[in-house]
């Protein structure tokens, strides 16, 4: 683990932007919900100093935005893989006095925040994966690049891809399949996996999509959709970094840290996600942490309120300006003081 630029100076003046909005053309890395996140974070951020946390920083693009649209802010900011740990701190160079970049998992908030507690104006969190691992990917992370199966975010994760679809046996490549990437032909997948790494290791991604090509029925393959192998890519990557728990530790601690107004905004990508945010909002806003809430054993003391009761999806305008934010929801809360 690595902390980066911790020394907090008196802030410096950002360039003028227009309204409250930043070019989204001019910024590192486009930022979804980039209008929304402004205005979620506005009421919380008034005073002068006030920290916010971006739980993933990417290439920087909310970092950018926030740090631009209030000059009187100061942003922690988590990135657990190190050559995008880099690029952000190469793009947000202009703001080294009022950034601190963590190249950790946003799972260890509760380390590297501790004697914050109560103080934060506002915690962000992007989750999955960033354009720039899609577009220029080395590691496995993009079925249309013919690269290595890996799709480790860091070196700390255990096993890889390669790992899994070569050595894992057939009941667990499927059930990986199934309950991270909630694919129905997952059996039927993880048995042609097996089958094809019988002649020889399964190594790249074009050897992965060309299995579960030949695995999905015919009506999968419609010119235009989604490729079919997306929700095995999904559900490999998922399982080596861990995601989802990584979401949930994450989401348990980070509420603490934020002062009485402050907001914790939470963009997900597909439903695995966007059902932990709720669950974990829901239990903040009710004080009920039981899986069966007819026999609730708790104290019943709301700790957050809910800002958006429903998840906010793209406008239309932002689906036309960024394709890739078609999936997105966005759910906010607000800490509340018992």
């Amino acid at each position: 683990m690595m902390v980066i630029g911790l020394q907090w100076i008196d802030s410096m003046n950002s360039r003028q932007i227009w309204g409250y909005d930043v070019d989204p053309r001019d910024l590192a890395h486009y930022p979804v919900f980039y209008r929304e996140i402004v205005e979620m974070v506005r009421p919380s951020v008034e005073d002068d100093n006030s920290v916010v946390v971006d739980c993933t920083v990417g290439s920087g693009g909310h970092s950018q935005l926030l740090l631009e649209t209030f000059t009187n802010i100061k942003v922690i900011g988590f990135e657990r893989d190190p050559g995008m740990a880099e690029k952000a701190k190469k793009n947000l160079l202009p703001f080294a006095d009022r950034f601190s970049l963590i190249n950790d998992n946003f799972s260890r908030f509760a380390f590297y925040m501790a004697g914050l507690e109560n103080r934060l104006a506002a915690v962000i969190y992007d989750f999955g994966i960033s354009s720039w691992h899609l577009d220029d990917d080395d590691r496995g992370f993009a079925i249309k690049e013919n690269s290595p199966l890996d799709m480790r975010l860091d070196p700390g994760c255990k096993v890889s891809a390669y790992d899994i679809v070569n050595n894992f046996a057939e009941k667990d490549i499927a059930d990986i399949i199934y309950r991270f990437g909630e694919e129905r032909h997952s059996r039927k997948i993880a048995r042609y996996i097996c089958f094809a790494r019988e002649k020889e290791p399964i190594r790249t991604t074009d050897d992965l999509s060309r299995v579960v090509l030949r695995a999905k029925p015919v009506g999968n393959k419609k010119k235009g959709s989604v490729h079919p192998a997306t929700k095995t890519f999904q559900a490999l990557r998922i399982y080596v970094n861990n995601e989802l728990e990584s979401i949930r530790e994450s989401l348990s601690e980070s509420w603490k840290y934020c002062k009485a107004g402050g907001r914790i905004a939470a963009i997900s990508f597909h439903s695995l996600e966007d059902r932990i945010v709720k669950n974990s909002f829901r239990s903040l806003a009710t004080g009920c942490y039981c899986d069966d809430h007819r026999y609730c054993q708790c104290d019943r003391i709301s700790r957050v309120k809910l800002i958006t009761r429903k998840p906010l999806v793209p406008s239309e305008q932002e689906m036309s300006e960024n394709n890739r934010s078609r999936s997105a929801k966005l759910r906010v809360c607000e800490r509340i003081m018992e």
